[in-house]
């Protein structure tokens, strides 16, 4: 990163307008002149490099629960107060492992946030079950008042995905699983470490996922992780994506599914070993990463709280694992100024890393589960009808939302303190002097 730095935007000077023509998108200075990318995620340090040349000359493949894969799975399960843990190829492997676990099928419906990435639900896809969506809530997390709106007598499970790191409002969703004998899962893939009043998520429900791909907290390029207390949703789970070695090794002899332990039940799952290798390396500095994340983004919200069309992420009693800062563009108080337009102006002050998710949207717009049928005919054989087919909130955060990588390190304080300079100072002139940016959009 280049050492030359922007002056800062002074704010006593936005009335006379001195700062406007200081913007990138009208002619100014870049705020960061250095190419991106600006987030590197994750760090290849030797201490990386050394694991991975040791799991190479150990093993590439392990059949059975040992070795680095035992590691990694005893470690993750002690850090959750976890019974089981059952390492896969990818989160959504995990994930299916979760629905496998409980044995759903055609004619169960489960509730599912529609604000989420589509791998939380199209793994259910493949058990013929019905997702049943739910309306989020103001920070993108699924509404707890809509979840039990949508129970039926053929209910049997609610998923909740605890979005970019903010955890989900979990003791009330825990509530209404016990009052209506509702199994309970958790989508932990942007959460690793995160909590509620001091309680990992994770350790709320029957099982939980966790994604261990590339850009995720802890990361091996590819790969998930499943926790359950509950030993059939764990022997479930182990045949769906392993067979013989590992399900002869765990699964009792006398147990009614050892029959299948040979075969499983058809499909491989199996985490690469060099993956799990550089996944448990990292999992040894995942504290230290959490409180370099909460110190970050107390920063940007301190700096960008005091613009009332930025809504920043609000976390009260809630530890954040901060897998991104994600805001919302509140356009009834911007003077005018569009969240695209907006955007346009960061981007050319060189902040290439501000993102507006797309590929995270509403599932209720997607045909995989709007029209299984087509995709899916042998499980879904009819038309699928959701009760609710609007969903003003999750629309609403969606179209809205603007993503900030959060750094990890004390060496990115430079970089995390020009992207906060580069914001704000877009920031200041949408709230003191909109005009000038207003006929960008006039003379389109």
């Amino acid at each position: 990163m280049s050492s030359r730095r922007i002056p800062k935007v002074d704010p006593r000077n936005q009335r006379g307008g001195i700062a406007m023509t200081q913007l990138a998108i009208l002619g100014g200075s870049k705020t960061i002149n250095t190419k991106g990318p600006h987030f590197v995620w994750p760090r290849i340090t030797e201490a990386v490099e050394q694991v991975v040349i040791r799991q190479l000359h150990a093993t590439i493949s392990i059949y059975d629960r040992s070795g680095v894969i035992e590691e990694f799975e005893t470690t993750f399960a002690s850090y959750h107060g976890r019974r089981y843990a059952l390492l896969s190829n990818s989160g959504t492997s995990a994930i299916y492992s979760m629905y496998e676990g409980l044995g759903l099928g055609p004619g169960d419906e489960v509730i599912c946030p529609t604000y989420t990435f589509f791998a939380t639900v199209s793994p259910l896809m493949h058990t013929g079950a019905t997702p049943v969506f739910c309306d989020c809530g103001p920070d993108g997390n699924i509404s707890v008042a809509e979840i039990e709106k949508r129970i039926t007598p053929r209910t049997k499970a609610v998923v909740v995905t605890h979005m970019w790191g903010v955890p989900c409002d979990m003791e009330a969703i825990v509530s209404i699983c016990r009052r209506h004998n509702l199994r309970l899962l958790e989508d932990c893939s942007h959460a690793h470490g995160a909590k509620v009043n001091g309680k990992l998520v994770g350790t709320f429900g029957d099982a939980a996922a966790w994604s261990l791909q590339a850009q995720k907290t802890i990361t091996g390029g590819e790969g998930g992780i499943m926790l359950t207390d509950n030993e059939e949703v764990y022997y479930r789970a182990l045949l769906q994506g392993r067979y013989n070695k590992r399900c002869k090794q765990e699964i009792p002899v006398d147990h009614p599914l050892a029959i299948f332990s040979t075969t499983g039940f058809g499909l491989k799952f199996r985490a690469h070993p060099l993956a799990v290798a550089i996944a448990h390396e990292q999992l040894s500095h995942l504290e230290e990463w959490l409180a370099q994340r909460q110190s970050y983004a107390e920063k940007m919200t301190a700096a960008f709280s005091q613009f009332p069309f930025l809504k920043t992420p609000q976390v009260s009693g809630k530890r954040a694992g901060w897998y991104a800062y994600v805001m919302q563009f509140d356009a009834s108080h911007s003077n005018g100024i569009s969240v695209d337009l907006f955007t346009k102006a960061v981007l050319a002050e060189g902040l290439v890393e501000l993102d507006r998710p797309r590929s995270t949207m509403p599932l209720h717009r997607l045909p995989l589960f709007t029209e299984p049928e087509k995709a899916l005919p042998r499980l879904y054989p009819h038309p699928v009808k959701q009760k609710q087919q609007s969903f003003p909130a999750a629309d609403y955060f969606y179209e809205n939302a603007l993503k900030l990588p959060v750094w990890s390190f004390p060496d990115e304080e430079d970089m995390v303190n020009l992207y906060i300079e580069g914001i704000v100072k877009v920031a200041l002139v949408i709230r003191d002097n909109p005009e000038l940016l207003l006929a960008i959009e006039t003379n389109k």
